[in-house]
């Protein structure tokens, strides 16, 4: 079975919305989204450890910003095949589906409805399907040594119930050899010459206190006297060699935590009832290396449908990215983006390609993304937004290099991911075809018209333009542009910028050779003309750039009003409108 997709109204950030799943299903968003509410709204559905009491929520739990007075959680639930689940759901399934909703409304009642399609839901007294189906939930705030203290305890009771007849037997006989054994060591160290030295001190006093002690002795026992007592509270360490080490630090033993929990959920799996996982930040307290084989680990060991949260790129970045569903608000209420897992970003993804790696995956966190070519931008922005006050940690925004022009596959993700961008290229002259070329155009107003034509809602009078007016992109080879290239490329340049486009008057080196930061490059690199200034900074570009950063950065504020500033200045503005939208 699978639950295919969950309907959430009115409750906590969900004002009305629908989110699809897959088998495993890795949960992204920025803190606070509402990730751990959709698996709360899960937890009230399927987990066990959800009370009566907690099934009625509070007025807090009711979406605040769309004043509801009521909660719908509907869950759909496929491709059930399971016996157990057959015979639970009964008239309520059909062709593998039922659905099941948890409705509630302020000073009412909670109410639990089922049926194979939403016309012919039937009420149910309880959450009597439970037994069967549920949710096992690990939270983001485990307290590991509690926590491992339980599951230890809980698989070992799992364990000895799962044993044949003649292991129990023949594990009797060895607890009696360890009792025996126990009994031993306990004599051999109440031997000891300074413990019976001690001891002997302690029983004459003991029993001048009370003349009931007179015929009890203290002993030294190694720990625990009882072998099943012994047995009942082993604890967990690891052994290295012949020799054993505590456990200490909290990354190993969320590690200890995850794979005995895992273990557990496996030697306890049973026909009789069907269970699926959610697990909050499996990565705490584990450096990337082991977050990235985590996410492997977590995937290849499930073979039943779970849900994860995570804040690390790095788990992400291993996940299979069709099963990435990413959260996001917009006028403080909370969304999917492309409604969940589904087919456009199963396609966005295959065309993201190897591109796929922890620093891009760190866009699927972000609230903005600054699209660049190259290192060196990505250097000179990040300088440039905290000379400008533009705090890009703050305000969640990602500066990314696409390592080249390759801009397409950057900017479908994000579309998809429903995460604003912004982008700046250079405004390159090409030379074509590649070989004996006979023209030069406009290589940059081709490749930006080109990614306009793939956004949607695009603007069809630009690309009308650009359809009627394309041939002017284009003069004799090793000549100057025409009069007509010239107006076109400054045409699109300056109405491509409402979609976040922005396209370099030449490149990053010559824009910034012919600012108001010209002054300052001169001197720092030594040179007299525009020119010359513009080849030593393409020279070893990003070395170049960073030499020049580490020792003017606090110079950059005078580009706070200069055309190469509005690229981050307009993702800025985007990020805080979704963050703080203006009053309707």
């Amino acid at each position: 079975m699978k639950i295919e997709k969950v309907h959430i109204k009115g409750f906590r950030n969900f004002e009305d919305e629908e989110i699809v799943f897959q088998p495993k299903t890795l949960i992204i968003g920025a803190n606070d989204v509402g990730k751990t509410n959709l698996l709360y709204a899960l937890r009230i559905l399927f987990d066990k450890s959800i009370s009566e009491h907690d099934l009625e929520l509070n007025d807090s739990d009711y979406n605040a910003y769309s004043n509801a007075d009521t909660i719908e959680i509907t869950a759909t639930i496929c491709d059930v095949t399971e016996d157990c689940l057959l015979s639970t759901f009964g008239g309520a399934i059909k062709d593998g589906s039922v659905i099941i909703r948890y409705t509630n409304s302020k000073n009412g009642q909670y109410s639990i409805w089922m049926g194979y399609n939403e016309e012919v839901l039937a009420e149910y007294p309880t959450r009597q399907y439970i037994k069967r189906l549920n949710m096992q939930y690990v939270d983001t705030n485990r307290d590991l040594f509690k926590f491992l203290k339980q599951e230890r305890m809980q698989i070992l009771q799992i364990s000895k119930e799962l044993l044949k007849e003649e292991q129990k037997e023949a594990d009797e006989e060895k607890t009696k050899g360890i009792q025996n054994a126990l009994n031993e060591i306990n004599n051999q160290i109440n031997s000891l010459n300074y413990v019976l030295s001690a001891l002997e001190n302690v029983n004459t006093e003991l029993a001048e206190l009370s003349a009931d002690n007179e015929d009890q002795k203290i002993r030294f026992i190694a720990g625990e006297s009882d072998a099943g007592k012994l047995l009942d509270n082993l604890t967990l360490s690891f052994s290295t060699g012949n020799n054993l080490l505590s456990i200490g630090g909290d990354g190993r033993n969320n590690q200890i935590f995850l794979a005995t929990w895992i273990a557990k959920q496996n030697i306890q799996k049973n026909v009789d009832h069907v269970t699926f996982y959610a697990v909050e930040e499996p990565e705490a307290h584990l450096h990337p290396h082991q977050q990235r084989k985590l996410s492997t680990y977590i995937q290849e060991k499930f073979g039943e449908q779970i849900f994860i949260t995570t804040h690390s790129s790095h788990i992400a970045a291993k996940f299979t990215p069709a099963n990435i569903l990413r959260l996001y608000t917009l006028k403080k209420k909370t969304y999917a983006a492309s409604g969940g897992c589904s087919d456009i970003l199963k396609e966005v993804f295959e065309n993201f390609g190897y591109r796929m790696n922890a620093l891009s995956a760190e866009c699927f966190f972000a609230s903005g993304v600054f699209l660049v070519e190259g290192v060196s931008e990505v250097l000179f922005y990040t300088a440039l937004s905290n000379a400008i006050n533009v705090d890009l940690d703050r305000l969640n925004i990602t500066i990314l290099s696409v390592e080249g022009v390759g801009f397409k596959p950057y900017i479908a993700v994000c579309d998809a991911l429903n995460i604003p961008w912004v982008m700046r290229t250079d405004n390159d002259v090409f030379a074509k075809p590649s070989k004996k070329p006979e023209k030069n155009y406009y290589a940059g107003v081709s490749r930006i018209m080109g990614i306009l034509s793939q956004i949607e809602n695009a603007d069809n009078e630009l690309i009308q333009y650009w359809a009627e007016h394309n041939k002017e992109n284009e003069w004799a080879y090793k000549t100057k542009p025409t009069t007509q290239a010239i107006g076109l490329n400054k045409y699109i340049r300056e109405n491509i910028t409402s979609y976040g486009i922005y396209l370099s008057n030449v490149d990053l080196e010559t824009d910034l050779a012919q600012s108001s930061l010209y002054a300052i490059l001169k001197k720092y690199y030594g040179k007299r003309t525009e020119s010359s200034l513009v080849k030593a900074m393409q020279k070893y570009k990003a070395k170049n750039m960073m030499n020049f950063l580490s020792e003017k950065h606090s110079e950059l504020g005078i580009l706070s009003e200069d055309d190469i500033s509005k690229p981050l200045i307009s993702l800025k503005n985007s990020v805080e409108e979704r963050i703080h939208p203006e009053h309707e």
